[in-house]
């Protein structure tokens, strides 16, 4: 993919499909937003998307679809009903669709490009002049005599200038290291965002919920979120299941993963990662002291170029941590308690998920340093107030795939019901991300099934430590040949 679109890519401005199995399913995707608005947004006075956006706080955003029709699935096609549907109600709806291909196509016996083609009207390109038709232009007698080209300007200028419609927002999330859409406000129109860093000031998180409410699909669209938006030169995660065992093993080819665990009765794993991760942290404060940086945002204002990733450990069903043997699940709580308070300036982050608090003894220390905390359905009063506070009950009245963020630390005046993110096609949007994905760029995850693999290695230097964390432009050919070995084609 040219860098040009990649950088429209990041801003989630632009997306390709490159198989029949993805234009189905960015169809299905295209057809829910055309059918809500229609039901939803338009009626009355109000007919045209344009319309409704001209008397909307919630501006709806407009697409353009480019159709390659040269390339149009020829086997197992969109219901052609289906097509017809979303197509003949496209404008009102917001969509603009341009399909392309040479003559050839005009003699296709589809019967969908037959309606593609019989629906919009023609232009033709031949050598660089657009060949005008009366159906384009009523006046085209008046163009005769004069010549048309198109224009070839600079690629990357015109992104910019795209790019520049978005300045504020992005200058408004700079201060977050991490901000991933996750559900959508009750009435639909305002998108809300996973968020952690400077500007909320919430460097952990904390999510609940009962059994099949959609903590699950939460936690994934996350992950795949941190995929879609950030490098591993970003955000490394750190994946650690006390579920199954098998939840996390979808992202055995995340780019952004350094270790999945996946032995759901190894305690002592979490206890070994932890302990690794103090290590982490006193080497990066020594890197900062002998840089006079205070933290890890000072340190990647000033390296641009050699950025310290910042690391995420998530750990899905934690209360098991918590209600084990006494003397472990003490010395468990003081690291994690050690790990997140100190975390925050050195780039290490912790995100907790839990079907249920209790049984459970959790520090309240600990609880005081997680400011984001997120809740699907819960069924009794001691666990909405466990991850909130005292009284705060709205968790019980939630529907399933429908949340509470608050990101003040469970007071009940901070509340936002919003309706959860649909799953996603996990392994399709992976695939989507390698593609534009650079190799170096690109982690494989260490698979860990038992605590053998995760012994500490204490005698790493603040040095080892550092270059663990960046690519070196210096000695290529043997980070090159590493990746060979992790199974990586370069």
């Amino acid at each position: 993919m040219p860098s040009y679109l990649s950088n429209l890519k990041i801003h989630n401005l632009y997306d390709i499909t490159m198989s029949s199995k993805e234009a189905h399913s960015k169809f299905d995707i295209l057809e829910e937003i055309a059918m809500n608005r229609h039901h939803n947004l338009l009626g009355g006075n109000i007919s045209t998307i344009s319309q409704y956006n001209q008397n909307s706080k919630f501006i709806e955003p407009y697409h353009l679809i480019l159709m390659n029709l040269e390339d149009y699935p020829t086997g197992d096609e969109l219901s052609l009903k289906r097509l017809k549907s979303v197509f003949d109600s496209a404008y009102e709806a917001g969509f603009y669709l341009i399909a392309y291909g040479n003559k050839s196509f005009l003699e296709s016996k589809n019967k969908a490009i037959q309606h593609i083609v019989n629906s919009f009207p023609l232009l033709e390109v031949e050598s660089n002049n657009f060949k005008l038709t009366n159906e384009l232009f009523t006046y085209n007698y008046m163009t005769e005599g004069y010549h048309f080209e198109s224009v070839n300007d600079d690629k990357e200028k015109i992104i910019d200038s795209i790019l520049k419609t978005y300045t504020k927002e992005e200058a408004d999330s700079e201060q977050e290291f991490l901000s991933v859409p996750i559900a959508s406000s009750m009435d639909g129109r305002q998108t809300i965002n996973f968020t952690l860093g400077d500007k909320s000031k919430n460097y952990h998180a904390f999510i609940t919920g009962i059994s099949g409410s959609g903590k699950t699909t939460l936690l994934n669209n996350i992950i795949l979120g941190i995929a879609q938006k950030y490098t591993s030169d970003d955000i490394r995660l750190y994946l650690m299941d006390y579920k199954e065992g098998v939840e996390f093993q979808v992202f055995k080819h995340h780019p952004n993963c350094e270790k999945i665990f996946l032995d759901n009765e190894d305690i002592q794993a979490s206890i070994t990662l932890l302990e690794e991760f103090k290590n982490k942290i006193k080497n990066r404060a020594s890197i900062f002291r002998e840089k006079g940086l205070k933290d890890i945002s000072t340190h990647n204002v000033k390296n641009p170029k050699t950025p310290m990733p910042r690391i995420i450990l998530i750990i899905d069903e934690v209360h098991r941590l918590f209600a084990g043997n006494y003397k472990q699940q003490a010395y468990f709580s003081k690291l994690l308690t050690e790990v997140v308070r100190q975390g925050r300036a050195f780039g290490v982050h912790i995100i907790l998920s839990t079907q249920t608090l209790a049984g459970t003894h959790i520090d309240k220390t600990l609880m005081s340093q997680i400011g984001l905390r997120v809740s699907f359905k819960l069924t009794h009063h001691s666990d909405s107030e466990d991850i909130f506070t005292y009284s705060n009950t709205e968790a019980l009245e939630l529907d399933n795939y429908e949340l509470i963020y608050n990101q003040k630390s469970g007071n009940k005046k901070a509340n936002l019901r919003a309706r959860a993110n649909s799953p996603q096609d996990i392994d399709m949007i992976l695939s989507e991300v390698y593609k534009i994905r650079d190799i170096e760029l690109i982690l494989k995850p260490k698979i860990v099934t038992t605590s053998v693999n995760t012994k500490i290695h204490n005698s790493e230097t603040k040095e080892e430590s550092e270059r663990d964390y960046k690519y070196n432009t210096d000695n290529e050919d043997a980070y090159l040949n590493k990746l060979k070995k992790m199974g990586i084609k370069t």
